[in-house]
């Protein structure tokens, strides 16, 4: 019915969101955005490192 790893990638996505809402939470250099700017910093960080992660997988999976 669907890819058999994709609870694998949901809960990933998952613990990179946490992970990135943890950063900016604790990060110095997030202290003085607004609630907004935080929260597009989050999504943009989980983003781009749940990529970079998928990408490192994929080609450790192609055995580049």
């Amino acid at each position: 019915m669907f890819n058999d790893q994709a609870m694998m990638w949901a809960i990933s996505f998952l613990v990179v969101y946490v992970a990135a809402q943890v950063f900016v939470a604790r990060h110095p250099r997030f202290a003085s955005y607004s609630p907004i700017k935080r929260s597009l910093a989050v999504k943009v960080i989980s983003l781009a490192g749940f990529a970079l992660a998928y990408v490192f997988v994929q080609m450790g999976n192609s055995g580049i």
